[in-house]
């Protein structure tokens, strides 16, 4: 009877507290690392969309911007005109506070480095013509030429031009492969009228018998912030945009990288002395005074990147403010997201060769 009533003996209520005490804080001790380490992976994969806009952002800008001014003097008439006048457009173009919240805006040009042909060298083109000739049994002409299509851009480099070295920019009509003779690239020939196109290249005369040419790149970025239905930017989700053309903001336009929230761009301009120190801050302005094109000898890009999503779970950078960047006051309040400042130099060696 001793040895049964032994076996039968059961937990006592002081431990089962014990016990219940004990799982609870294991249970409650666990469920804390778990709920610190979900916290710190949303936040680390935050930080990584982050890191892969900015960039993307910055390699696609610096790239473009590195290629401003290739295959021409600094300067462009035609397509890409001076907003009608005689004189020619910069092919770098510098919007200081462009945006609602003074974002900055840039437009570049240059010709495309793989699809460098000349002219044929037998044909004569007047001014205000509407087909560009060339050779496609020259090299590989013929390779390149049907890469041309319509609604793309012919950038031509007349280097013989009297008095001045001009940069043509056509828009062409049609696609190089369906005209007839082969070779003869179709353009617009109505740029012809405009100011600063006739003041290079005036009517009843030639363009040059050779002239070098390629596809023509113009590139606009900017940030989209915007609900004005035009791209799919807004205050609450601000789009770096790209646009292939000086019409911006437009229906076209391609959009880049999501949550760029500010980009400032600046100018490291040379005193012509030849010893610009672009260290120092005096040398960097806002935009690029007119006429000093060939003088800009760096670009500085500046980005506000944001996290894609606000305030989680009261995370430690819940109350990050829009910072100042460049001459772009900060923003007026917090408003829980998550920020970080990218900035990159681009040298512009196209530009110092003018």
């Amino acid at each position: 009877m001793m040895i049964r009533q032994k076996t039968q003996r059961g937990f006592t209520m002081i431990e089962l507290a014990i016990a219940v005490a004990i799982s609870t804080f294991v249970v409650v001790t666990l469920y804390g690392i778990f709920t610190i380490q979900s916290y710190q992976l949303m936040n680390q994969d935050l930080r990584m969309e982050m890191h892969q806009n900015s960039r993307f952002s910055l390699e696609i800008l610096s790239r473009s911007i590195r290629m401003s001014g290739f295959g021409t003097q600094g300067t462009i008439v035609g397509e890409f005109g001076n907003g009608g006048t005689s004189n020619a457009q910069d092919v770098i173009v510098s919007y200081d506070a462009y945006g609602t919240n003074g974002s900055d805006a840039i437009t570049v040009a240059y010709m495309e480095p793989s699809l460098v042909m000349d002219t044929k060298y037998s044909t004569v083109e007047a001014c205000s013509t509407s087909t560009i000739t060339f050779d496609p049994n020259h090299l590989d002409n013929f390779d390149k030429l049907l890469q041309f299509q319509a609604d793309d851009l012919l950038m031509c480099y007349d280097y013989a031009a009297i008095g001045t070295n001009n940069t043509y920019l056509w828009s062409i009509t049609s696609d190089v492969a369906s005209t007839s003779p082969f070779g003869a690239v179709a353009v617009d020939s109505s740029i012809a009228t405009a100011s600063d196109f006739s003041v290079a290249c005036p009517s009843g005369q030639n363009i040059s018998p050779v002239i070098r040419c390629s596809k023509g790149q113009l590139s606009t970025f900017y940030i989209d912030d915007t609900d004005n239905g035009v791209g799919p930017g807004s205050p609450e989700h601000p789009v770096l945009m790209m646009d292939l053309n000086a019409n911006f903001p437009d229906n076209d336009d391609v959009p880049l990288v999501d949550n760029i929230e500010d980009l400032q761009l600046q100018y490291c301009i040379d005193d012509g002395t030849d010893t610009v120190n672009c260290a120092s801050p005096l040398n960097w302005v806002s935009t690029i005074p007119a006429g000093e094109i060939s003088n800009v000898w760096m670009v500085r890009i500046s980005m506000v990147v944001r996290s894609p999503k606000e305030n989680y779970q009261g995370m430690e950078w819940a109350t990050n403010v829009r910072p100042t960047l460049a001459n772009n006051a900060a923003g007026a309040s917090a408003d829980g997201y998550y920020r970080e400042i990218v900035i990159t130099e681009v040298t512009v060696r196209n530009l110092r060769l003018f």
